[in-house]
């Protein structure tokens, strides 16, 4: 991991039109950060092109609320982190928009001698993160950008992660800790 790591920095990316370079030849680029947020957001261009004015997409973690749901607001829960699947620690109510969480509680293992592995790594260490957070969740505009900032947030951790979010316009962000306390 400390040799990966150093192949590790966003400023050997180059992006020129639609043609992305890496300067380093043994660095490599894996969008599982941003796809399905991306596919998010093609999905309800595409349903508004076709006039479609209330939906809901779901794509695990990524939600786009569309439109109103009978005139009011959808409701979208958020999952409490290692309870039973589909049992909300909290709920927003919104219209177009995406809602975006990213947890440790999803993908995830434990050794025999019980030290716990996710799939949110530190991009300093390669291990992954262990901040006292268990999810980050995202409401914008775009669920794209909710998908970066989900991870990017996670990785920030509670203080720097809500300083972060308060500096860009139309972006909410909870963050849950592992005392399944929410930070709004």
């Amino acid at each position: 991991l400390a040799a990966a790591v150093t192949h590790v920095d966003y400023r050997k990316v180059k992006v020129v039109g639609s043609t992305v370079t890496l300067l380093d030849p043994d660095a490599q680029i894996d969008l599982g950060g941003i796809a399905k947020g991306y596919i998010a957001d093609k999905v309800v261009e595409y349903l508004d092109s076709r006039g479609v004015t209330s939906a809901i997409v779901n794509l695990g973690g990524n939600v786009y609320a569309m439109g109103s749901k009978g005139g009011n607001d959808w409701t979208i829960g958020l999952q409490d982190p290692f309870k039973r699947r589909d049992t909300p620690i909290a709920a927003v109510k919104l219209q177009n928009k995406s809602v975006v969480t990213s947890g440790i509680y999803e993908r995830f293992f434990k050794t025999e001698d019980g030290t716990f592995y996710h799939h949110i790594l530190d991009p300093k260490t390669g291990y992954s993160v262990n901040n006292g957070l268990t999810s980050v969740t995202i409401i914008s505009d775009r669920s794209m950008d909710g998908d970066a900032l989900t991870t990017c947030c996670f990785v920030l951790g509670l203080e720097k992660g809500m300083k972060f979010i308060e500096t860009i316009e139309g972006v909410e962000a909870i963050f849950i800790d592992e005392n399944e306390q929410a930070y709004m």
